[in-house]
């Protein structure tokens, strides 16, 4: 009888986390290995992880204690970000470590017929995926690159993932290709920051843009998150691009209207600037749908801080609020004083009154990233 695996699969909200479990599903699935009911049935478990925030750390943790709870003998296979961190006390003699640079170890370790390279990942299920901006279901992915070349003093993708790994423009192309010969009319390009893209290649984004309109006509793009720096650095290319028409969306996280909390942040470009280039590529692109992240309650927040915020925010047709919360080892985490619990919930209630008044498509508050709604969703249905 072919082995059986479990998924347990906390981490949902991150499209390049549920584009590497999706594979890692496909793979198992490719080679035969059966769906199990239940933990206490499978021979191997998959776990999946981030950690984006502690609360996700924490909620992965959890998930990994499950998959140990559920009987000996079982292979345990923890995949994503938290791979990649140390651990924080003993774990199972079974764990297998894979983080997302290093998905093809799974063959080092499972009978396969199929390797990974030939395993097709272009579209993510619900099961794995919960879309938290302009990225969905339909979408055709494309893998540009993993890592970040940037230093977010709160983040810890770079972390975990370290520097850019930029994949070759003939193989991305060749996915495009590939999509474009099964009908594919708009792929969107997943990377940590789509604007590292290239760095360690002797390329970038612009450059790979160009490559991709020049396989073929009447398809069109969609652009993850774009480190708002290479929108200044790259403006009059980006602004040649965007006015073809041909880029669909793109996710443009400014993070905070205030120069202070930027420089703390270590977001090193002017905030009036990017909000002057992304009214200017608005004109030029006047089809594309333009998102931005915004943090709020990044230690000492003031009222003035937020509300420059919220005046940023009018640059973008979307623009989604994010809850801050400390991540150890990160910069960000000693920044003092931190912003009180009674003004953290007000500035909360406050984006969700500005997005609220946007309507439809005009934003979300996500306070917490285990929450199954966003903020301003449940606090408008008393939910």
């Amino acid at each position: 009888m072919a082995p059986s695996f479990f998924i347990i699969d906390p981490s949902k909200r991150c499209e390049p986390s549920a584009y590497l479990f999706t594979r890692a599903v496909n793979f198992f699935l490719a080679n035969g290995y059966v769906p199990a009911g239940d933990v206490e049935e499978s021979d191997i478990v998959l776990v999946n992880s981030c950690c984006v925030t502690e609360d996700k750390i924490a909620t992965s943790r959890q998930a990994l204690d499950a998959a140990r709870a559920g009987g000996g003998g079982k292979q345990i296979v923890l995949l994503g970000c938290l791979a990649e961190l140390p651990p924080d006390g003993p774990e199972p003699e079974n764990l297998i470590r894979i983080g997302p640079h290093c998905l093809d170890r799974l063959q080092d370790h499972f009978a396969y017929r199929i390797p990974l390279d030939r395993i097709e990942t272009h579209q993510l299920p619900p099961v794995f995926y919960e879309p938290g901006q302009g990225l969905g279901y339909r979408d055709y992915f494309v893998m540009i690159a993993q890592g970040c070349a940037n230093g977010c003093s709160y983040c810890n993708i770079r972390r975990a993932k370290g520097d850019v790994r930029s994949r070759h423009p003939e193989t991305i192309r060749a996915e495009i290709r590939q999509g474009l010969s099964a009908g594919v009319k708009e792929f969107a390009l997943l990377a940590d920051d789509c604007a590292s893209y290239g760095r360690d290649l002797g390329t970038d984004l612009a450059a790979l843009l160009e490559d991709i309109f020049a396989v073929a006509d009447g398809f069109r793009v969609k652009l993850g998150y774009l480190f708002p720096r290479f929108v200044l650095t790259h403006f009059d290319r980006l602004k040649g691009l965007f006015g073809t028409g041909r880029i669909s969306y793109v996710n443009i996280p400014v993070q905070s209207g205030s120069q202070r909390i930027l420089d703390l942040m270590n977001r090193r470009y002017t905030a009036e600037a990017v909000r002057e280039k992304v009214l200017q590529l608005r004109d030029a692109a006047p089809e594309t749908r333009f998102c931005t992240h915004l943090m709020i309650n990044f230690p000492t927040e003031t009222e003035a801080d937020f509300q420059a915020s919220l005046v940023l925010a009018d640059a973008f047709e979307t623009a989604i609020f994010l809850n801050y919360s400390d991540n150890r080892g990160t910069a960000a985490a000693d920044i003092y004083p931190k912003v009180s619990d009674e003004e953290r919930r007000k500035r909360l209630d406050r984006a969700s009154d500005y997005v609220n008044r946007r309507g439809p498509g005009g934003g979300a508050v996500i306070s917490d990233f285990n929450c199954d709604l966003p903020y301003n969703v449940t606090r408008e249905t008393g939910g």
